[in-house]
């Protein structure tokens, strides 16, 4: 079984016994996920390939919103096939408990802010490979 420290807000997660706080099986999938989905392709200079581009392309862009969630959706997508990838690459070096693999993706889905058009939330679902869910979203703003 593998773990990863829990990020809360972007910051590392501190316990009340002042220990960081660890995320394994499902947990850990979905972070897996959302750090994948939120990490710019190309802003780690180790891993070029490691992210997505699904901020730049709905954020600021004035195309048709069926034409903006498609291609974000096509983008979530070829992020979390890389994440299998990785995990597959994982489970050859260390125990990966199947709660924390990605098996399939069920669903992406893109919605525009109904109060702030700038803002998405995207929703995602997936299978991990003991056959349980989980769901994860997250919401894109512009930065400031």
């Amino acid at each position: 079984m593998s773990f990863d420290f829990k990020i809360s807000d972007g910051d590392l997660s501190i316990g009340q016994d002042g220990d960081l706080k660890k995320v394994e099986n499902t947990e850990k999938l979905i972070q897996d996920i959302l750090k994948i989905v939120i990490t710019p392709m190309g802003s780690n200079q180790f891993y070029p390939w490691y992210g997505s581009r699904v901020s730049k392309s709905l954020i600021g862009q004035v195309f048709d919103f069926e034409f903006l969630s498609t291609v974000a959706s096509s983008q979530l997508q070829n992020a979390l096939e890389n994440l299998q990838r990785l995990q597959q690459e994982q489970a050859r070096q260390q125990s990966v408990t199947p709660f924390e693999q990605l098996a399939a993706l069920k669903g992406v889905r893109v919605e525009r802010n109904q109060v702030d058009p700038r803002y998405f939330l995207v929703v995602i679902s997936a299978v991990t490979r003991a056959l349980t869910e989980a769901n994860t979203s997250l919401t894109i703003k512009p930065t400031l």
